[in-house]
């Protein structure tokens, strides 16, 4: 069921080499027991940070809500979590992966984009069973803890002969230090949000517990409008009711999670009510990503451990419950924060 799509946004027209990485300084860890955070990235950054109780809202918080609700309710009725399809395989690898230099297949005839991401493509480490997301996103994350740098691409793709290529992404070095935000234009995204920083995985659905912010994309984002920690967008309709790429929003506090009738539900919805909810997209539906299992699927004899842990009632057997987890959540429930909340002062 492919019901999610995304275009990766124009290049800016004077496409700017970028050989820095936006960093953070990480905040102590009380007493230094806290662990790291699951996605690696800085814990001081947008993803990794709680909400406080009382936020400000977006004055449309009530009208930007609707129109996400009109979008689940026109495309497939549903808001759905994509995992092998129009998600992301998260591979961890080591100084012994084999390092490869990539290509850049310029799928969207942009050739000044090839300078400009030539050092994320040099030297990537391909472990030799890589793959990459169905759908045509064919989007792939790598992280090698060992030199702190992570990876992502869109489009990515292995020929006949076995090489590897991408139409866009981008490399993060000193990824523990980075806020979770891609220099731009460089990312798979088309707001430049690392998908390592948002996607579900699954052993956080096992262990009940997400601590960052997760995501969602939507079908209609306003054109021209990018929030942070989003640093560009690819936003297709006009209109102040609409939600910007990157614009922040949270579910509400006061809804008790302990009614949805899913175990995975209402771990996903304490993530949204602490951390929030980071519109990182575009997409053929409204949906949130989860880490695809074909990587532990490939160690546990082709389980997809998803089937276990979102039906609860064993129901569904047939792959329908991911597109099903969020039927008794209430979308209207969300709040739009203002745009740029929480962005750094200068």
């Amino acid at each position: 069921m492919q019901i999610s799509a995304r275009v990766l946004p124009s290049l800016v027209a004077a496409v700017v080499l970028v050989a820095g990485t936006v960093v953070v300084t990480p905040t102590p860890a009380a007493a230094g027991h806290r662990p790291a955070p699951v996605n690696g990235f800085a814990r001081s950054g947008p993803w990794n940070t709680k909400l406080p109780r009382d936020v400000p809202l977006d004055p449309r918080s009530a009208q930007i809500v609707h129109n996400i609700e009109l979008d689940k309710e026109n495309n497939y009725g549903t808001w759905a979590i994509n995992t092998d399809t129009y998600s992301t395989p998260i591979f961890t690898v080591d100084r012994r992966t084999p390092r490869t230099r990539w290509t850049f297949s310029d799928c969207l005839n942009l050739p000044e984009g090839g300078p400009v991401i030539a050092d994320s493509l040099a030297a990537v480490p391909t472990p030799p069973d890589l793959f990459a997301s169905l759908g045509t996103d064919a989007a792939v994350t790598i992280y090698e803890p060992d030199t702190d740098t992570y990876w992502d691409f869109w489009r990515a793709e292995k020929d006949a002969a076995g090489h590897w290529s991408a139409c866009w992404g981008g490399k993060i070095d000193h990824y523990s230090r980075n806020p979770g935000i891609f220099p731009n234009p460089l990312g798979a995204t088309a707001t430049g949000l690392p998908m390592g920083a948002f996607t579900i995985r699954i052993d956080e659905l096992r262990r009940g517990r997400i601590d960052h912010a997760i995501n969602i994309a939507t079908v209609r984002t306003k054109a021209g409008c990018h929030s942070w920690p989003a640093t560009r967008d690819d936003g297709n309709t006009a209109g102040d009711d609409l939600p910007c790429e990157g614009q922040r929003f949270r579910l509400d506090p006061a809804f008790d999670v302990n009614t949805l009738l899913s175990p995975a539900a209402r771990t996903i919805a304490r993530a949204m009510q602490e951390y929030g909810v980071i519109m990182t997209d575009k997409a053929g539906a409204v949906v949130t990503y989860a880490e695809d299992p074909r990587i532990e699927m490939a160690r546990n004899g082709g389980v997809d451990p998803y089937s276990l842990l979102i039906d609860p009632h064993d129901i569904v057997p047939d792959g329908s419950e991911k597109y099903l987890l969020f039927y008794d959540l209430p979308l209207e429930r969300l709040q739009a924060l203002p745009l740029d909340y929480g962005k750094p002062c200068p």
